[in-house]
């Protein structure tokens, strides 16, 4: 199969460089303004009061110690797990 190439056009395009504004190299390194595509700044992130708390409530309820009469109660089923 032979392949084909499409011609090269003759004309240049000449691009005049802003001297206002120099361009500079990229820096993807700490500290560097710009960020990485696929990383989740989630973490990092202020979350509203709200947010925080109700996370640090389940955590902090997951740590303590229930007795195990109480404990019973907080894995019920609903109405959908209970008809079955």
């Amino acid at each position: 199969v032979k392949k084909t190439t499409a011609p090269a056009k003759k004309g240049k395009s000449t691009t005049v460089a802003n001297p206002l504004f120099q361009s500079k190299a990229k820096s993807f390194r700490i500290g560097g303004d710009l960020r990485l595509k696929g990383r989740d700044l989630s973490r990092y992130v202020r979350w509203p009061r709200y947010v925080r708390i109700q996370r640090q409530k389940k955590i902090l309820l997951q740590r303590l110690k229930v007795p195990p009469s109480i404990h019973q109660f907080s894995r019920t089923l609903d109405k959908n797990q209970a008809s079955e």
